[in-house]
Order: C-alpha cells, then sequence, then structure tokens
C-alpha cells in the first residue's frame, strides 16, 4: 500500500473499484488509474484495452479493461465524460501500472459533462484505507 504521507495521492479520490481520480491540474478533467493495491491484486499486467480519444463514455459504462496473468478485469467509467487523453505508453509497456501505479501508470483523462463534488460522491484516500481493511 502506498504511504499516506504521500500529499499527492491524499488529494486524490477513490471508487470502490479501485480507480483514483485526480483533479489537481483541471477541475473539469480528471486523470484516472487503478490503486497500488489493485494491481498488487492483479499481478503481472500483460495488456490494457484503452478507451476510444474523443467518445463519450457514461457512468458506469466500460472504460477499459486491464489483462493479468492471473484475469481480465473491466473497469467501469466512476462519471459521465469525454475521453480527451491516452497514456500511449501502456501500449507498449504495460507493466508501467504495476511499477507506478499513481505516476507514470496513469490510463486516461476524461473531460467530465458537468461539475461534480468529486468529495461526495467518491471515497478519500482515508475512506478508501477503511473500505480495505473492512
Amino acid at each position: 500500500m502506498a504511504d499516506a504521507s504521500d500529499n499527492h495521492q491524499l488529494k486524490r479520490f477513490y471508487t470502490s473499484q479501485h480507480i483514483w481520480i485526480d483533479n489537481t491540474l483541471d477541475p473539469d478533467e480528471i486523470t484516472l488509474g487503478i490503486t497500488e493495491f489493485y494491481q498488487d491484486l492483479l499481478g503481472d499486467i500483460t495488456y490494457i484495452q484503452m478507451p476510444t480519444t474523443n467518445k463519450t463514455y457514461n457512468e458506469a459504462e466500460r472504460l477499459f479493461v486491464i489483462e493479468s496473468l492471473k484475469s481480465a478485469t473491466e473497469f467501469l467509467s466512476p462519471l459521465t465524460g469525454v475521453v480527451t487523453k491516452l497514456n500511449l505508453s501502456l501500449n507498449e509497456t504495460p507493466n508501467l501500472i504495476n511499477h507506478d501505479p499513481f505516476g507514470t501508470g496513469w490510463i486516461c483523462q476524461l473531460r467530465i459533462d458537468k461539475q461534480v463534488k468529486l468529495e461526495q460522491q467518491f471515497m478519500t484516500y482515508m475512506d478508501y484505507e477503511l473500505m480495505l481493511d473492512g
């Protein structure tokens, strides 16, 4: 598990599906990735089926799929929005997620349809940790 003293992690939000959400650069655009905890559960990541750029995804619609030596997992979009950017490095090196899930292992960016209050809809780092301790 990542160190709770990592200030950047504390500013992110988390879903029950182990997706982290970062809107520190632009409140209308979010960066998404999976948590260190979940990448560890998946094991060695071998492939990522990325979303389509400039396509609108609805909340709870399949956004991306991560394949590992253990399984293939579908991840649902946490919000409705348009995919604006993909981490194309993951096409050649999907295991960047294993090595740096909160940094170079980010997956995509979404321009969200409406201004939402992330703190009301998603978990804080502390809440996410509590969920894991369960």
